[in-house]
């Protein structure tokens, strides 16, 4: 072994060697001058210990937090890629079969018009008294719903039928006078929508991935905070990955400082 010692003849501090584990004197040579020295082994390793004390390093102790959290951004991606992915493709499909159709009719005061004629798919139909227009067996999809009634203006409006029971109801007013009136119902409108809605989720669900990797890798707390954030927006069905990323928000919150 080697230690650190001062020579009697060349008065230099060097570094000698002594057989290992000797203790008390001990002859060895100075490697300065190359005359034989005597070195007191124990008293030196004591000096040596007491120099390079080392302390115990206070660690935290690593939690299960970023792992949950990154398994939870994960699944965060699947679903918004998924959910992305079946509003673009079942953009076809809201196009097949046929469905039903209601609106309902009123003046400029909110009162029902009755005797309102509608036209749609080729199907005509008049008001009840109650202002509602029921059509039944209309082809799914998009089309143009007309309305007439004496002494208003005529109603062009683009409506969109689902291939199964609507549950909503379009509400339109009617206004007295003459000419055209065009207008968009609500589904139409918002089916107009769904491919940038549906790209968006999937667009926001990618960081969710990068976040989960960082999550997993235990490295730059600051990406995977941001990275959960976007994954808030990737919405999810029934909001499931907005809840989950909010939850794995709050578990890189509380381990921060397991990752370096």
């Amino acid at each position: 072994m080697r230690g650190k010692t001062r020579c009697p003849y060349c008065n230099k501090q060097v570094i000698v060697e002594v057989p290992d584990g000797a203790v008390g004197l001990q002859k060895t040579k100075c490697p300065n001058c190359g005359m034989n020295i005597v070195v007191d082994v124990k008293g030196k390793e004591e000096k040596k210990e007491e120099s390079f004390v080392i302390h115990p390093l206070v660690k935290k102790e690593k939690t299960s937090k970023p792992m949950i959290a990154g398994t939870l951004l994960v699944i965060v991606f699947v679903m918004g890629i998924l959910l992305g992915s079946f509003i673009l493709l079942s953009q076809e499909s809201i196009f097949k079969g046929y469905g039903e159709y209601k609106a309902k009719v009123f003046d400029e005061e909110g009162k029902p018009l009755q005797g309102v004629k509608a036209y749609l798919d080729n199907k005509t139909v008049v008001s009840d008294k109650e202002g509602i227009i029921h059509f039944s067996n209309v082809s799914a999809g998009k089309h143009i719903l007309w309305l007439y009634k004496e002494g208003y203006k005529s109603m062009k409006i683009k409506v969109l039928v689902l291939p199964w029971r609507n549950f909503l109801t379009d509400k339109f007013k009617m206004e007295k006078g003459n000419g055209t009136i065009e207008r968009k119902s609500f589904l139409y409108t918002a089916s107009l929508f769904l491919p940038y809605l549906a790209s968006g989720i999937i667009i926001v669900s990618i960081p969710a991935l990068i976040g989960a990797i960082f999550c997993f890798l235990r490295k730059q707390a600051l990406i995977a905070l941001i990275c959960s954030i976007f994954g808030i927006f990737s919405i999810g069905p029934f909001f499931i990955g907005s809840i989950l990323s909010i939850v794995a928000l709050a578990l890189i919150v509380l381990s921060r400082d397991e990752f370096s």
